[in-house]
């Protein structure tokens, strides 16, 4: 059993990191506009978020957006809408990045009886969810911020 657990930390852990470690060579184009499961509100996320993002969450989370080589995203870049732009593609790379680590557990079930895939499940979408919260906040507040630059015709 201990083997077994010892495979899910190292399977679990090591999709997660190379998820994340691949994320900043993503391109961009597919990060510009809010797609997919970003576009689905969560339960009370309003309210979670607003909390989360200016209370303890937001700033005890640790920042790793940069450790691979894409962008910080622990302050804005500038209040210029190129800037502003910039930062909203890296806090949605950021999104997808926890969104897809918190199902990193999914392949273990294959080999796992249904307590040790059910536990994991819960740690992997535990760990990850405030990011996504965190994330999910700001970046609404990102995308209404930039509407209201003019747009150019």
């Amino acid at each position: 059993m201990a083997l077994l657990i010892g495979a899910n930390i190292v399977c679990v852990g090591g999709i997660s990191v190379l998820v994340g470690a691949s994320a900043p060579r993503w391109p961009s184009r597919w990060l510009i506009s809010t797609r997919g499961p970003l576009r689905i509100p969560l339960p009370g996320e309003k309210q979670l978020g607003r909390w989360a993002s200016t209370g303890r969450w937001g700033k005890r989370l640790p920042e790793f957006g940069a450790m691979f080589g894409g962008a910080s995203k622990s302050a804005l870049p500038g209040k210029d809408l190129p800037s502003l732009t910039t930062y909203a593609i890296e806090v949605r790379r950021a999104e997808w990045v926890h969104l897809i680590s918190m199902f990193t557990f999914v392949p273990m079930a294959l080999i796992n009886p249904w307590w040790l895939t059910l536990l994991f499940g819960v740690i992997a979408i535990g760990l990850n969810l405030p990011f996504v919260i965190v994330l999910r906040h700001n970046r609404n507040r990102l995308d209404r911020l930039i509407a209201r630059y003019p747009t150019e015709n």
